[in-house]
């Protein structure tokens, strides 16, 4: 009998669901085949008696569990500790009973148990610290999977006409365009412009970027060759250069959040619901069990607000905890590094030369999250005239302000040392909003792409802040600069906007310039919506003592397509008007605008497109800039594919349709649409997550079982209904259709004209199954006599 026991509780401690049960189980048996009185003698003489109970924790269900009773103090299994998450003392000692270890149940800090014999339960008010503290955290991994890619080319074009009338009239042809191709082995890309294409052109077609671009989303790092752009971190400066870089890239798993988040901590007695609310909205709601518990799985946060949980127990009592939070992306979570390194040479002259590169140059940048609240920075610039080198910092002090300062210091072969510094706060808000940034530069300090001819700011200030009251929002701003070699200049201005009945929309600016050009504007605006798609804005401005005016009515469009226009009239030193059409289509948009003043007449025509060329077959999109999806619904023609929701195009005769515009790097749900679908078609989902690369094609492929069905009525040799549980299958398909009652199957996937094989009791038919012209998706075929099978 003990061997048995200890077999049953060897299989009660592989699956703890099962524990009160076999427990029971376990004690009944053992009650039953021991002698009754010799037990009950030992439990005299030993003070010892062991009952299995009813367990209830601060008033929740702790389950049936054996507890022992030994000179006064109770015991319950070591097994039962766990099970009820409870936190026991290191050195508490351990009794054997029958086999099994048994912890006293006073070993937990601040319990109280009431044991009650006659009705067998057991009571035990646990303090919530006694408990095992629980952690719910996001449970993402670094990337999501990638979808399979699809190798592709594609264009993009932005072609643009125009007229311009007057004594000498002039007419204009220019491009804008890019080609690429990608697949699972990067993005190859060349942009182009040919600002004139009309008879007499010198300049003809000039390269911009050509750049190859290879991400590792596994590692979270990017690749690029060719032309490319420094990536500035604070101190930097944006510059163009033809060369190599590499370094981390965030947007490889945009789910992820990068800066540091705050942790909100709590504790519970009983199994509760915790609501999560952010800035009063709710954003998730999780289940925790009883004792403390820590929220790491907070949602996507950006700016700054109020965090609360919402605590509700089983009895229904509610606790809050509300903690402020500041998230701003200069700030990285605590040891996170985000760098990058290039080498190369500085591009010049872009948009006008094909080729033309500078000095060789070499530069780095790394930001590092040191705390929750800092993140320092480093930048290293190193070329053949020209050194630097600096240092920056980002702190959040408490959870209103953002600090931010560096200092860079320079070394040019011609121009000697210089430096530059930079200190600048920010408090974001939604009711009040301050800002200010103040910097400084030598006469000889020089960045990375700056011209040794340019000089620096000497001294430069802007600052701006707004309030938001019941009545509107007021804002001032100010900018100071002030050059080494030319007069300061100033500017202030202030401004008020408001909603008024309606959903109108007023705002008034003023604006003061003090320095090389003095003046003044003031004006307001107010915004009249027609309905949710047409509005009208009117402004009147005075500047400098001339009062200028405008009125213009805009209409969109319903969605991403469709027809938009806009017509304006005003008054700027001469009357002119102006009236504009455009139209949205899944390929592309095209324009057409005209503006007329005194003694001339304007034109513009313009159409912006693309095309992929994708799985042998070309696709005409509105651009390719993102993520596409090559997307097979087994040859079935017209069927509608989209984004979620979204409407999209419809395949094509082959069954292949191309959904443009997903995002890189996250789940995009394309969907089928369900309406488009034949009766008889079976599919296992109409939606599929796609997670493309940049700027690839991902290959998309929902098995849709098509064809007719029908139900087929069969019969055997002697003219009885064939028996239920014979299969039927089509030849060259491996899916069976079981024979009901009647003698008749269900058969999809039917053709114009089948074999159908019919199996029972190791003996089986042919069957002619042929659908005539004009049969519905679903018709009833038979009765068909099955020879050769007996019944």
């Amino acid at each position: 009998m003990m061997a048995r026991s200890r077999s049953s509780m060897s299989a009660w401690r592989s699956s703890r669901r099962r524990a009160p049960l076999l427990w029971t189980t376990l004690l009944a048996c053992a009650l039953l085949h021991s002698t009754p009185a010799r037990a009950q003698k030992k439990a005299v003489e030993t003070g010892e008696r062991v009952l299995p109970v009813d367990v209830t924790i601060n008033g929740g269900v702790g389950g049936i569990w054996p507890i022992v009773s030994r000179d006064g103090v109770l015991y319950a299994p070591v097994d039962a500790f766990g099970n009820w998450r409870l936190q026991v003392r290191p050195d508490t000692p351990v009794i054997d009973y029958r086999g099994f270890r048994y912890y006293p149940i006073s070993a937990v800090t601040g319990i109280e148990a009431k044991l009650d014999a006659e009705t067998a339960t057991l009571e035990l008010a646990i303090p919530p610290d006694a408990f095992t503290a629980t952690r719910l955290t996001r449970e993402l991994g670094s990337v999501l999977p990638r979808s399979p890619v699809v190798p592709a080319a594609f264009l993009n074009y932005d072609l643009n006409y125009s007229h311009i009338g007057g004594p000498v009239p002039t007419d204009g042809l220019g491009l804008l365009g890019e080609a690429g191709a990608s697949g699972s082995w990067g993005v190859l890309t060349q942009t182009f412009v040919a600002p004139n294409l009309v008879r007499g052109n010198k300049r003809g077609v000039t390269r911009l970027e050509t750049s190859f671009r290879r991400d590792f989303p596994d590692r979270g790092y990017t690749f690029t060759a060719g032309d490319s752009i420094f990536r500035t971190g604070l101190l930097g400066r944006s510059a163009y250069f033809g060369g190599v870089q590499f370094g981390t890239n965030f947007s490889l798993a945009p789910h992820i959040n990068r800066q540091p988040v705050p942790l909100i901590a709590g504790e519970t007695s009983t199994p509760s619901t915790v609501q999560l609310y952010v800035n009063d909205v709710l954003r998730q709601t999780s289940n925790v069990p009883p004792g403390p518990f820590t929220l790491d799985n907070l949602p996507v946060l950006s700016g700054n607000g109020d965090v609360s949980v919402r605590v509700r127990d089983i009895l229904g009592r509610e606790t809050l905890i509300t903690q402020p939070f500041l998230i701003t992306a200069d700030l990285l979570a605590p040891g996170l590094n985000d760098w990058s390194v290039e080498a190369g040479k500085l591009r010049e002259d872009l948009g006008t030369e094909s080729g033309n590169y500078g000095e060789p140059f070499a530069a780095g940048m790394v930001r590092r999250g040191l705390s929750t609240s800092t993140t320092g920075e480093l930048r290293l610039e190193l070329s053949r005239n020209l050194s630097t080198a600096g240092l920056a910092a980002v702190h959040a002090i408490g959870s209103s302000w953002v600090v931010r300062a560096g200092a860079t210091g320079s070394r040019h072969n011609r121009l000697g040392q210089g430096h530059r510094w930079l200190l600048g706060f920010e408090r974001p808000g939604y009711t009040t909003t301050l800002a200010a940034t103040l910097e400084g530069n030598s006469r000889s300090f020089r960045n990375m792409g700056e011209a040794d001819a340019n000089l620096p700011v000497r001294f430069q200030v802007a600052g701006q802040a707004s309030w938001a009251a019941k009545w509107g929002r007021f804002g001032v701003a100010v900018a100071y600069q002030e050059p080494h070699e030319d007069e300061a200049v100033s500017t202030y201005s202030v401004n008020y906007g408001t909603t008024l009945r309606g959903n109108w929309q007023l705002s008034a600016y003023y604006t003061r310039a003090f320095g090389r050009s003095d003046g003044y504007t003031l004006g307001a605006v107010l915004v009249i919506p027609f309905d949710r798609r047409t509005n009208t804005a009117t402004s009147v401005q005075l500047q400098n003592e001339r009062t200028e005016f405008y009125s213009s009515v805009t209409h969109s469009p319903p969605g991403s397509t469709g027809w938009a226009w806009r017509a304006m009239a005003a008054h700027q030193g001469e009357a002119r008007a102006e009236a504009a059409v455009n139209y949205l289509s899944p390929h592309g948009l095209l324009s057409a605008e005209a503006a007329a003043r005194p003694h001339q007449t304007d034109i513009r025509l313009g159409a912006v497109g693309g095309a992929v060329w994708a799985g042998d077959r070309l696709f005409a999109v509105s651009r390719f800039d993102n993520g596409a999806a090559l997307v097979s619904v087994s040859g079935q023609e017209g069927i509608g594919v989209g984004i979620g929701a979204q409407a999209g195009p419809k395949t094509d005769a082959r069954g292949v349709a191309l959904v443009n515009r997903l995002m890189p790097y996250q789940g995009n749900p394309v969907r089928l649409d369900p309406n488009d679908l034949p009766l008889s078609a079976e599919i296992e989902s109409i939606e599929q997550e796609v997670v493309p690369s940049w700027r690839t094609v991902a290959a998309v492929d929902f098995k849709v079982r098509g064809g007719s069905a029908a139900l087929i009525s069969i019969v055997l040799d002697d003219g009885q209904p064939a028996p239920p549980g014979a299969t039927v299958q089509i030849e060259g398909d491996a899916q069976e259709f079981l024979v009901a009652r009647r003698g008749e199957a269900y058969v999809t996937g039917l053709k114009p004209s089948n074999q159908l094989r019919l199996k029972w009791r190791d003996r089986q038919c042919r069957l002619d199954v042929l659908l005539p012209p004009g049969t519905p998706d679903i018709s009833r075929v038979g009765p068909l006599r099955c020879a050769g099978v007996p019944r």
